[in-house]
């Protein structure tokens, strides 16, 4: 039995899928549209998650360029407040994609 199904015709699907195929990390994204430049406190009020379980997400969305940190985790970070916005562009690829690959595009 294979490890991962993938149905044909579903390879255009699979980033989409991946990078925000998550409620946390789609959460994420939505609080970030709603209130960009944000840090983690808010960030962590707004969603009633603790920094500890969002930072590995923050992280992974920085890392797939759909979140935008300000200083990036490529700069030191030295007890500096770190503000985090969406990649507009980014998500909006990524939600093309995902529609052409459902046929809803």
């Amino acid at each position: 039995m294979p490890r991962l199904a993938q149905p044909l015709g579903s390879e255009d699907a699979q980033e989409p899928v991946t990078i925000l195929g998550n409620l946390v990390k789609a959460s994420i994204v939505r609080a970030l549209r709603q209130t960009p430049n944000v840090t983690m406190g808010p960030l962590s009020e707004t969603l009633a998650l603790p920094p500890t379980t969002l930072q590995p997400y923050l992280r992974e969305l920085e890392a797939a360029n759909i979140v935008i940190a300000d200083p990036p985790m490529t700069e030191p970070r030295q007890r500096t407040p770190v503000r985090y916005r969406v990649n507009d562009e980014a998500v909006t690829d990524l939600y093309l994609r995902l529609g052409q690959a459902i046929g809803e595009i």
